[in-house]
């Protein structure tokens, strides 16, 4: 053997040790480990990058790959949406830093799919993909405050600059989760964490994550603003597409589509949660929860009225009979209801009526969470507080409504205290 043959074996020997070493090290390694990639960034506006778990900040472009311990950012006038390789998107909005904490998906739901992020702070909003679907705790989104779990399909969730976490349900459902406790939100309901310390609690306010155009830009950056902001919801929308057995479209490249019903119950079980502090099972709903959420997917608008003699004590503690009449209304597309009441007696000594509505939030076991609202009218001095203490639906189509309410003024002339009306529901002729 000449030297140069001799060290032609050397070199390719060495190689060799080398390309084993190294395989070798790869498959001691997780499979989260060796496939890297998350996903890829689909579009982004503005000033955006990526953090990796060097340290090493990255400008973002389109296909930029996103890797478990990346965490991106986004400037006041950055935007970017990432497609996950399970199907799922992230929308992040301006000013947000968002990391993904750990994921795998191996092209199977084989058990160790594993998608858990973080919101630090910011807006986004999100589509789950494949994970999560078969395995929900699979699918985590951990906040300063609290937890996000998934029991469906799409959300958004907001930290705003006093660390309160806004979350709203977009279709399915979700669960918020901290040390305090916590509280499942359906289709179109809004919850809240003020502080780590505070329970999860149902939320009127609803996260706003629309971005407007570049602070100081031509309205040429503003089209391209608007432009980048349809392209983002396009994405959802595909995003959403699943085949008969949830599977994202994306993934399972399937041929017909059938709109997700992530909320689709066993209409023939007429037992369920009607109360009582019982969580009703949002992928399986029963009684009153699963005819809520009927009336949500049907888009209904419902009406109960009802009126009855209640308790009202004068001054000095005498007792008054008065005559209540109360109207609620029930948006079942967002889950906002509205409660006015009206109250006579004395011989028309006593006329209250709502100036202002009590406003609330349906829960999912028919239950009210409401603000106070006001009432004018001779026996209010100058004005009067409607307090609705308790309420909820009931009954076959959701046919009766009850309210638990109290009214106050400023010297309790007349007051009424927590007395109780029940009311029908108004069907369309």
């Amino acid at each position: 053997m000449t030297a140069t043959s001799a060290l032609h074996s050397l070199w390719a020997f060495s190689n060799l040790r080398a390309s084993t070493l190294l395989l070798g090290v790869l498959l001691s390694l997780p499979a989260s480990q060796v496939l890297a990639e998350a996903g890829r960034v689909e579009f982004v506006h503005g000033s955006a990058s990526i953090i990796d778990q060097s340290g090493q900040s990255h400008v973002v472009s389109k296909g930029s790959e996103i890797a478990t311990g990346d965490t991106l950012q986004t400037a006041d006038d950055g935007r970017l949406q990432v497609k996950f390789i399970d199907g799922g998107y992230i929308s992040l909005q301006p000013n947000s830093s968002f990391k993904v904490e750990e994921y795998h998906y191996s092209g199977a739901v084989d058990g160790n799919e594993r998608g858990i992020f973080r919101l630090i702070k910011g807006g986004l909003r999100a589509i789950t993909g494949v994970i999560g679907h078969a395995n929900k705790p699979a699918y985590r989104m951990d906040t300063p405050v609290a937890t996000i779990g998934i029991r469906g399909t799409e959300f958004t969730a907001l930290i705003d600059d006093s660390q309160k976490l806004i979350v709203k349900v977009g279709d399915g459902a979700v669960f918020m989760e901290n040390a305090q406790g916590g509280l499942v939100l359906y289709k179109g309901q809004s919850g809240e964490v003020s502080d780590s310390s505070s329970r999860p609690g149902y939320s009127l306010v609803m996260p706003v994550l629309a971005a407007a155009g570049p602070q100081q830009g031509s309205m040429q950056d503003t089209l391209e603003e608007k432009q980048t902001s349809a392209i983002a919801d396009q994405g959802f929308v595909q995003g959403d597409m699943r085949d008969q057995s949830g599977m994202p479209c994306a993934v399972a490249n399937c041929n017909s589509i059938d709109p997700p019903n992530p909320n689709a119950g066993n209409s023939g079980n007429t037992g369920g949660n009607t109360g009582g502090g019982t969580t009703p099972d949002p992928t399986n709903p029963t009684g009153v929860a699963a005819e809520i959420l009927a009336a949500n997917q049907a888009g209904t608008i419902g009406s109960w009225s009802g009126s009855g003699n209640v308790a009202g004590a004068g001054l000095l503690g005498s007792f008054v009979w008065l005559n209540a009449t109360g109207n609620l209304s029930v948006d079942f597309r967002n889950y906002q209801a509205s409660f006015g009441l009206s109250l006579s007696g004395l011989a028309g000594v006593i006329s209250r009526s709502t100036e202002s509505n009590a406003i609330g939030t349906l829960r999912p076991d028919g239950s009210f969470v409401f603000n106070n609202g006001s009432m004018t009218g001779t026996g209010c001095l100058p004005t009067c507080t409607l307090v609705i203490n308790s309420g909820s639906l009931s009954g076959t189509g959701l046919s009766r409504a009850g309210v638990n309410f109290s009214v106050t003024d400023l010297l309790n002339l007349i007051a009424v205290n927590n007395q109780a009306l029940n009311l029908d529901r108004q069907f369309p002729q």
